[in-house]
C-alpha cells in the first residue's frame, strides 16, 4: 500500500475519533455518520479502512465489549449503503452531490442505529435486545434529526473541499 494511502487513512481515521471525541457531551450528536458518508463518495471502499481503524481506535479506549461487535459491522455497513446508494444514483443519471437525499440517507441511518445496535445482543438474550432498541427509540429519533441536518447544512462543502484534497 502507498505510503500516501496509508497517511489518508490514519488520518481520516484519527479525525473520526476526534469527532467523535469531541460531541461526545451531546448525545447522540456525532460527525461520524457524516464523515463515514463523504469518505465513501470520496474514496469509495477505502472508507472500510477508515472506519476499521477507527474501530481500533475505539478498541484501545474502551476495551472490548458487545457494543464494539456492532461497531465492527455497523460503520462499514453505512460504507456499503453508502456505494450502493451512489451506484444507483449515478445509473439513474444523477450525481453523487445529491446532498438532499444523503442528508435522508444520514437521517434514516441515525433513525436505525439502535436497532442495528441491538442486532449483536440477539445472541446473548433476545429479549434484552428488544428492549434496548425500544428503549432508545428517542434517541434514535434525535440521532436521525442531527445526521439529516449536519449532512443537509455541511456536507456539500465538507465534500468539495475533500474532494479537491483527494486529487
Amino acid at each position: 500500500m502507498p505510503v500516501r494511502k496509508m497517511t489518508r487513512i490514519a488520518l481520516l481515521s484519527a479525525i473520526l475519533y476526534i469527532a467523535k471525541v469531541v460531541l461526545e457531551f451531546i448525545p447522540n450528536v456525532e460527525l461520524i455518520s457524516f464523515l463515514t458518508i463523504i469518505y465513501t463518495l470520496v474514496f469509495g471502499t477505502e472508507a472500510l479502512l477508515i472506519v476499521t481503524v477507527f474501530n481500533m481506535f475505539e478498541l484501545v479506549q474502551w476495551g472490548f465489549g458487545v457494543w464494539w461487535i456492532s461497531y465492527l459491522y455497523v460503520w462499514p455497513l453505512l460504507v456499503l449503503a453508502t456505494i450502493f446508494i451512489k451506484r444507483m444514483l449515478a445509473m439513474g443519471g444523477f450525481g453523487k452531490e445529491e446532498f438532499a437525499l444523503w442528508a435522508v440517507v444520514s437521517g434514516s441511518f441515525g433513525l436505525l442505529f439502535g436497532f442495528l445496535f441491538a442486532i449483536a445482543y440477539l445472541p446473548v438474550n433476545p429479549a434484552y435486545a428488544l428492549s434496548y432498541w425500544l428503549s432508545g427509540l428517542l434517541w434514535d429519533v434525535w440521532h436521525g434529526i442531527s445526521n439529516f441536518v449536519i449532512m443537509l447544512f455541511i456536507g456539500k462543502p465538507v465534500y468539495l473541499v475533500l474532494n479537491k484534497m483527494a486529487v
